[in-house]
């Protein structure tokens, strides 16, 4: 029978400052807890943490990443596998990885027994406002899509959104039912236009977005949108404390979006 419905929990999670291993080791310890506690008595297929939850967003950070950054089997890799093993759930957590020599920003996706299902490494570098990307990492150079349950996922990363190519080639080409778009996203200048962007992205190509801040007071605000929003439902906003909200996602709900706005019959492009 076709799974119809599945639900996902976003954590925004608070993310200290890191210039250490230790500290890095510590924090994924910690956090990987408090998520386990929040959600052990709640059922979810896939548990989604934000863009770097293993380290901060900083400068002083970033001078440290040839210490910080990890192969895919680093210690990071471990303790999340346990994560998902413990909770019987998909997880997709962020980190700055090392690859093939360089580092890139990306996102990693493991399967309820703990095993590697697939990972995205971050294609637009953000080098403006309070980021500084094209300095530290290397940008990557493909989409990547998992399932769950017949259930088909995008990956992209905080900067990916401004583009409406790469959501458009999910969508279509990909077939997604949702976007998952993890970032790390300081309250600087481009800050008050990140949600009209989620809020697009999610409309325009009728599928499900969850776009996942870090914590704090100059981050939070987490947003997830719905394939459409009208006088009944609108999207649900997080506030800027660490938090987990568990959303569901249901077939049903894709396919009368489409039907009663047939955005994708009627295209001229």
């Amino acid at each position: 029978m076709e799974t119809t419905s599945i639900k996902i929990a976003g954590c925004q999670v608070t993310v200290p400052h890191i210039v250490s291993m230790v500290e890095r080791d510590l924090h994924v310890r910690n956090v990987t807890g408090r998520t386990r506690e929040k959600l052990r008595e709640t059922e979810v297929d896939l548990v989604v943490f934000p863009e770097l939850s293993t380290i901060s967003y900083s400068k002083d950070t970033f001078a440290h990443l040839q210490e910080l950054a990890e192969e895919l089997d680093g210690p990071s890799f471990k303790r999340f596998s346990w994560l998902a093993k413990e909770l019987g759930a998909f997880v997709c957590y962020g980190m700055p990885l090392k690859e093939n020599g360089r580092i890139f920003i990306a996102q990693v996706v493991l399967d309820s027994g703990g095993d590697y299902v697939a990972h995205y490494n971050k294609i637009h570098l953000a080098q403006f406002g309070a980021s500084l990307e094209k300095q530290y990492f290397s940008r990557g150079d493909r989409l990547v899509s998992f399932t769950i349950d017949r259930f088909s996922f995008g990956l992209m990363i905080c900067y990916d959104m401004r583009f409406p190519e790469l959501a458009r080639k999910y969508a279509l080409e990909k077939e997604v039912d949702c976007l998952l778009h993890p970032v790390a996203f300081y309250k600087d200048q481009s800050y008050p236009s990140w949600h009209h962007f989620v809020h697009t992205r999610a409309l325009e190509n009728q599928v499900y977005m969850l776009s996942l801040n870090q914590a704090g007071e100059k981050y939070g605000r987490s947003v997830f949108c719905p394939p459409w929003v009208d006088y009944n439902t609108e999207a649900a906003i997080f506030s800027e404390d660490e938090e987990v909200k568990v959303f569901e996602l249901s077939k049903k709900t894709i396919r009368k979006s489409r039907d009663e706005y047939r955005l994708r019959e009627d295209r001229f492009f």
